[in-house]
């Protein structure tokens, strides 16, 4: 079985999510992650917009 990068990324992805809403359900509201996708970190933290490098004109 061959699987692309974005497979492993929104499975990754998928996977943080699902972590974080069980933390969230349970009452954590300050939590530490940890993973070694930095593309996935860099989403965390500052939202979509700041892994976007495409900057529309007009």
């Amino acid at each position: 079985m061959v699987t692309g990068l974005i497979d492993i990324f929104q499975v990754e992805a998928r996977a943080m999510l699902e972590s974080l809403k069980i933390a969230w359900v349970r009452g954590f509201r300050q939590v530490e992650v940890e993973s070694d996708n930095a593309l996935l970190v860099d989403i965390l933290r500052n939202g979509l917009a700041g892994t976007n490098s495409v900057v529309k004109l007009g």
